[in-house]
């Protein structure tokens, strides 16, 4: 078993290896050493390949693939940038009115969505009104970025991270959002003033910049398909109305999710088989690639070894457990993507979680922090820097860390007072 273990483990660090090295695509990388740790579980008669398939986190799976069903179907309609324009109308172009309700709009629009849908959504229609009111866009994506990571930490379908963490730790998600909920708005609120101040110089149109141009566009032309654009709006009240009453009549979320996205795409009539194909299909092979991965080293009893190394170093102490998963995945591992972060440390949350229901929690919002604290650790991050340098007008690593470095410290030290706070009264 020992020689197992140092196989297994091997692979897995091998893996995180070459995905920080940016060199071959993760997904690719993850499904190789899904497989080597396979081979490795079959040799040593631990168990065959088709049984550590069978103990992937299919429920996840199939939850995150209909949420991206979701996504592809609103994302196409329009219906986010019809908003967006809306919302210029009522700033009447002023520019650091209308950073407010952008970052205010991405944050709500981040309670239902992942960093990246939101990024890919919000991202080029960012640069193109920023453009129009001829004022730097690289505050508001970096912003977005910042704004969208933190929002989605109350929201069981806001990251993939939390979906991975709340099914393997089977957190209560009506809980999750109650107590999760009011860390998220104090964070809004304090760091919304931190970013205007920081930006105030830059959220300054030209002398002669008219924006009355700009609030002539009417929102209706944004919709690209007003059928898609009703369905968007129908299935995302079937979801909010599922996800709230669906825990009381004992109904996964995972089934609420796909009957939703298979409903929307019936009704999406033959536009069907286009929006399938643009799904990301990369992130769901990622994501059963690492479960594989997670299973290997649980059947090795790795994981088993985790959490018996954590529990000596924290002596049993939640409050130690809680820092721990707070500060390692949103500092000391942030430039791992927090996918595999999060799918490794679950494991120890669930663990935790059966002393006290918020060290879960913790992890939730510690991996969500870790998104951004390093620049272009992780796809969203990726999806700025990419319209930025498409735009000619790049964002540097020393202009991404200058702000969001010190600001994630910022939330990890909120994060770590107010959770302990609510440990000591749950």
């Amino acid at each position: 078993m020992v020689a197992a273990q140092l196989l297994v483990l091997a692979i897995f660090i091998g893996c995180l290896v070459v995905i920080i090295s940016e060199k071959i695509s993760e997904t690719a990388t993850a499904l190789f050493a899904m497989c080597l740790a396979g081979g490795v579980l079959v040799v040593y008669e631990i168990c065959s390949f088709r049984d550590m398939i069978m103990l992937i986190e299919w429920d996840t799976i199939i939850f995150i693939a209909a949420m991206l069903i979701v996504v592809a179907i609103s994302g196409s309609s329009g219906m986010f940038q019809y908003i967006s324009l809306m919302i210029i109308r009522g700033t009447a172009g002023e520019p650091k009115r209308t950073y407010l309700s952008f970052m205010i709009f991405v944050y709500i629009m981040s309670l239902f969505f992942d960093p990246l849908p939101t990024m890919l959504i919000m991202g080029a229609f960012t640069v193109q009104v920023c453009r129009a009111m001829e004022i730097d866009f690289r505050p508001f994506l970096i912003s977005e970025v910042i704004v969208s990571n933190f929002a989605s930490i109350p929201s069981v379908v806001g990251s993939v991270p939390n979906l991975v963490i709340v099914v393997w730790a089977g957190i209560d998600v009506g809980q999750m959002f109650i107590i999760l909920m009011p860390l998220s708005i104090i964070m809004l609120v304090v760091t919304l003033p931190i970013l205007l101040w920081y930006y105030e110089d830059t959220l300054v149109p030209e002398e002669e910049h008219d924006s009355s141009l700009l609030l002539l566009i009417q929102p209706g032309i944004m919709i690209k398909s007003r059928h898609d654009f009703y369905l968007s709006a129908i299935g995302m009240a079937a979801l909010v109305l599922g996800f709230v009453i669906g825990p009381a009549l004992g109904v996964e979320a995972s089934f609420i999710a796909m009957i939703v996205a298979s409903a929307m795409l019936v009704f999406s009539n033959e536009r069907a088989k286009s929006l399938l194909r643009r799904l990301s299909w990369d992130t769901l092979f990622f994501l059963i690639a690492m479960f594989g991965l997670v299973v290997a080293l649980e059947r090795v009893g790795l994981i088993e070894g985790l959490i018996g190394g954590v529990s000596y170093l924290t002596g049993g102490n939640i409050f130690l457990a809680m820092a721990f998963l707070i500060w390692i995945p949103g500092l000391a591992l942030s430039i791992i993507d927090n996918i595999p972060v999060a799918a490794v440390l679950a494991p120890l949350a669930q663990e935790y979680g059966a002393v006290n229901a918020v060290v879960p929690l913790s992890l939730i919002a510690g991996s969500n922090i870790g998104g951004y604290i390093i620049p272009f650790g992780d796809a969203p991050n990726m999806i700025a820097a990419s319209l930025a340098a498409d735009e000619g007008m790049p964002i540097t690593f020393k202009e991404f860390t200058k702000i969001a470095f010190p600001l994630g410290l910022l939330h990890l030290i909120m994060v770590t007072i107010y959770t302990f706070i609510v440990a000591l009264f749950v």
